[in-house]
């Protein structure tokens, strides 16, 4: 070899090793990444406060705000987490039965009182409280639905107890929180029916999609990685959380309710769900410029006629046919 070759071959083994090198950083930056912040991400939501929600200009109310007559009702689910609500009463001499409003993750339960408002004035008791890493509730750890189906269970073993005469039950759910009723549905069949509003339907494939939407890059092995560690954090299955799969054992009467601009999450996840749902009596409301975080505002009027009209119907008659 003469001695012009041998230095070009030596040129190209140390680019070949700069290389291997460049590559092996690479992989331990996004491993650490993966294991350290990426893990946590999606498990570890902000706390909703009353600055949070100010300070991206969103209304805060209490129930005192909005003359709503109500009660603290808080339960302690049985890994020992503290979960705050309030039991809201209806504006009704007797009641037509209460129903659940579960809000969306990084939220709180204040941010459902407007709909508390909406049914109350319809006769309708409310429950809403703070799911486990949300608001005032304890906990760490948001598992999409895997934990969270078993605290409004929960809770619907204490309002059966404190409140005895509290009947028949529905549930209200925005975006995290109607990923948990549709899981909920399909298991506990003491929700008579429900509204989910903007549902995701597999939690993989909604991290895959938020992913994308953060780096620029559709990428699936990187998340996929992280949420390995994120099961072992939070001691859950990913796969399992899956409300398309869940749709599937809900006989129960449902509304899915989706903004055909939602950019957060797809309506072609609700349009899944809506077809995967077993029951004869489903109802797919689509809101034509509705994005993920406006629907009560584009659906006006015409929206919250359709949820007290839906609960009238599906909540009230169903119970006594």
């Amino acid at each position: 070899m003469s001695i012009k070759n041998s230095k070009l071959a030596k040129r190209w083994i140390i680019i070949l090793v700069i290389l291997l090198l460049i590559l092996l950083i690479g992989y331990l930056v996004i491993e650490y990444a993966a294991q350290h912040i990426l893990a946590y991400s999606p498990i570890r939501p902000a706390r909703c406060t009353k600055e949070s929600l100010l300070k991206y200009n969103n209304e805060v109310y209490t129930p005192d705000q909005l003359n709503l007559r109500y009660e603290d009702f808080n339960i302690t689910v049985e890994d020992t987490i503290r979960l705050k609500g309030w039991f809201i009463f209806s504006n009704s001499v007797k009641s037509k039965g209460t129903i659940f409003l579960l809000h969306g993750i990084a939220s709180c339960k204040s941010t459902m009182l407007k709909t508390a408002l909406l049914l109350t004035a319809s006769g309708f008791n409310c429950v809403v409280y703070d799911s486990r890493a949300n608001g005032e509730s304890g906990g760490v750890n948001c598992t999409f639905g895997y934990y969270e189906k078993k605290d409004l269970s929960a809770y619907l073993d204490s309002l059966q107890f404190r409140y005895q005469d509290s009947g028949p039950y529905g549930a209200f759910g925005n975006s995290l929180g109607a990923a948990v009723l549709i899981q909920t549905m399909a298991e506990d069949k003491r929700i008579i029916c429900g509204i989910a509003e903007s549902p995701f339907a597999n939690l993989r494939e909604i991290i895959h999609d938020y992913f994308s939407r953060m780096y620029y890059l559709r990428i699936n092995w990187i998340p996929d990685k992280a949420l390995e560690y994120s099961e072992k954090i939070a001691n859950f299955k990913v796969d399992s959380v899956d409300p398309s799969k869940s749709a599937k054992n809900i006989t129960q009467p449902i509304m899915i309710v989706h903004g055909l601009r939602d950019e957060h999450i797809s309506y072609k996840y609700g349009e899944e769900i809506f077809e995967n749902i077993k029951s004869k009596v489903k109802v797919w409301y689509p809101i034509e410029d509705g994005e993920h975080n406006n629907l009560s505002q584009v659906g006006g009027v015409k929206l919250n006629e359709a949820i007290a009209t839906f609960f009238n119907k599906h909540l009230v008659l169903s119970f006594f046919e």
